[in-house]
């Protein structure tokens, strides 16, 4: 076994995911992986769902900590999935409310022990899910309006970058567990593997099956309880777009607020008829009222655009003299202050569609539309998105081979 394959094969874990190695993947821990220009030392695990893992990594000549996801796919459409995925945290990273991409690394099945396709993503480490904050928080009550105010303007500010982009980028799977809270105490949103830069505008042409198609689709790249009205019902022939994030951006905010979800239940009738109601006697965030209404409008073209969103907050901000893009500190004075980051279990989301089996090799270049426009970001530079874990290092591992 060589030593590559022997190191990829601590990272499969115990028999999982179709590896050879039945020891626990937390072996893994105390390893040193070279990836790029960085010797990475693996902490501790973060995460793990069915096909992926997620480490605590630190880089050993600066000491700077990262997390290092790795997923496997031994299917064509996985592949694809993960290589979109990465494409657009590289196009979108850098923006100060999205999660920073730092690099990214692959193996083709036949080289690999667990004969998949091996995938290791690297990103900045966050101090942990908003979510698990905001649980921990639930016994002191309500939080304040500002904290509010806070976390949905640095959300939706992540939003608006993804939506200025040319073609708009649309997440489509907005949610709390998705926004991360950054050692700075800042907002950073997450997860891009049901994005895409695809819409659609369903008219009284379309068939039964062109409808049946996208709406598998969606589905699979969507959670039930955030889904749009015209999501749900094909047949309304309203634009699927932009606004879908929207929409979940309204429930994102009336969940801060009022700490349920306005279809917790996922109910598919009260989605299409928009039928929520906000809390008859809440004085405490009628601020937000009208702008929770001008989001869940059944009609997505009647719907904030994420333009319209920011700028009513940024007024919002400006009449309670708050600074939005500030930490936010009653969050982090509750949960141990700046610093290192909390571990945070959450297992990874699905990176997307299945499909045939993989092929084999990972030129970016060979993908055809609508991947291959995301590689323009690549263009004119002197390094691949993808590197082969083969031609970064001589040895990928150290210390795994006895």
């Amino acid at each position: 076994m060589s030593l590559l394959q022997s190191a990829l094969d601590f990272l499969a874990g115990p028999g999982s995911l179709g590896g050879a190695s039945g020891r626990d993947q937390s072996d893994f821990v105390g390893q040193t992986v070279e990836l790029g220009e960085l010797r990475l030392r693996v902490r501790r695990v973060l995460a793990e769902g069915g096909f992926a893992f997620v480490y605590e990594a630190q880089d050993v000549g600066s000491g700077r900590e990262y997390a290092l996801k790795r997923l496997l796919s031994n299917e064509e459409e996985k592949n694809r999935a993960i290589i979109q995925e990465v494409c657009f945290m590289k196009k979108l990273s850098g923006h100060p409310n999205i999660v920073q991409f730092c690099s990214a690394a692959s193996i083709g099945k036949e080289e690999s022990d667990t004969g998949q396709a091996e995938f290791l993503l690297l990103t900045e480490l966050c101090k942990g899910q908003l979510v698990e904050f905001l649980k921990k928080m639930e016994s002191r009550g309500p939080l304040s309006c500002d904290t509010v105010l806070k976390i949905f303007y640095q959300t939706c500010r992540a939003v608006q970058h993804m939506h200025r982009q040319k073609p708009p980028i649309i997440h489509r799977d907005l949610k709390v567990e998705n926004l991360l809270l950054s050692n700075q105490g800042t907002i950073k949103l997450c997860d891009f593997g049901s994005a895409t830069t695809i819409s659609h505008y369903p008219d009284y042409s379309w068939s039964a099956q062109r409808r049946a198609l996208v709406e598998e689709e969606i589905t699979r790249n969507t959670t039930p309880m955030y889904r749009t009205p015209e999501i749900i019902d094909l047949y309304s022939n309203f634009p699927i777009g932009e606004k879908q994030d929207i929409w979940a951006l309204g429930c994102i905010l009336y969940l801060l607020c009022f700490r349920q979800h306005p279809f917790e239940d996922g109910a598919k009738l009260r989605i299409v008829n928009g039928k929520y109601s906000i809390p008859p006697h809440d004085t405490q965030y009628t601020v937000f009222h009208s702008l929770i209404r001008a989001m869940l409008q059944v009609n997505p073209e009647e719907r904030l655009s994420i333009a319209e969103v920011v700028h009513q907050l940024q007024e919002i901000a400006a009449a309670r003299n708050v600074n939005p893009k500030s930490p936010i500190t009653e969050l982090l004075e509750q949960n141990g202050g700046y610093g290192s980051a909390t571990l945070s279990r959450g297992p990874p989301p699905p990176v997307g569609p299945a499909g045939s089996g993989y092929s084999g090799g990972l030129a970016l270049a060979e993908y055809d539309q609508p991947y291959g426009g995301f590689l323009d970001i690549l263009r004119g530079g002197t390094e691949r998105l993808f590197t082969n874990l083969k031609d970064t290092s001589s040895k990928v591992i150290q210390s795994v081979a006895k």
